[in-house]
């Protein structure tokens, strides 16, 4: 993970934030049920949780 310096907060102090992941999708979701499926099993919750969030 690259962390690279931000500047401009007013304190004159730098603040360090992680960049975040991109993660190319194959191909556009068919429907939001789908989607939601597909991020589901990505999120690498528990299948418990998963339910409730459907």
């Amino acid at each position: 993970m690259t962390i690279e310096p931000v500047t401009g907060l007013g304190s004159g102090r730098a603040l360090c934030l992680p960049r975040a992941r991109v993660v190319p999708l194959s191909a556009p979701p068919a429907s939001y049920t789908a989607a939601v499926e597909r991020y589901l099993t990505g999120a690498g919750i528990a299948k418990s949780s998963a339910r409730i969030y459907r």
